[in-house]
């Protein structure tokens, strides 16, 4: 069980220190092109992610999604561009510019029960294949200045790193 962090509140035994800021966009190439002219940035190339089931609750819908994806290859912290999609988290709606910031979280099951016995509001829950939960996302108004933070199990975390080394995202381990 994790020790009862509030995502706007880390204590000074436990920071939760993000490695990456999530930005939605209107048209990747353009945003990889303008981003790497600017500031200097190499991209993975995109990936158009599947997750099997998401809980939307920003749509109000729950089922398999479609993600155009890429992050930047040097770090520690990391730009994530996500296109626009469809409704809910990552609609057009939201706007164009920074999403979230995304921070590993070792226990995930516990975070969101933790988040939820809290009452702090969550947009969207992911699950792999299995059932069990992978990506949390609570929303902006739970966060410090209205920041949303997606939380990331740290089950992911080899794949997604060797991603961001090698700019070839691995299948999903079963």
């Amino acid at each position: 069980m994790i020790k009862a962090v509030s995502p706007a509140r880390p204590t000074k035994h436990m920071p939760i220190i993000p490695y990456h800021v999530g930005v939605l966009v209107p048209n990747m190439r353009a945003a990889i092109d303008r981003l790497s002219a600017d500031l200097g940035y190499t991209f993975t190339e995109p990936v158009l992610m599947t997750p099997q089931e998401v809980e939307d609750r920003v749509s109000g819908e729950t089922g398999p999604m479609e993600l155009l994806v890429a992050y930047t290859r040097e770090g520690p912290f990391r730009l994530e561009l996500i296109e626009f999609m469809g409704r809910g988290l990552y609609a057009e709606e939201r706007g164009e510019g920074p999403h979230h910031l995304g921070v590993w979280e070792p226990d995930i099951d516990a975070r969101l029960a933790l988040l939820e016995s809290a009452g702090t509001a969550v947009e969207a829950v992911f699950r792999g294949p299995d059932g069990r939960v992978r990506v949390v996302y609570t929303s902006r108004a739970a966060g410090a200045g209205g920041v949303r933070i997606e939380f990331v199990s740290e089950s992911l975390r080899a794949r997604l790193e060797e991603w961001f080394q090698t700019g070839v995202l691995a299948p999903p381990q079963p």
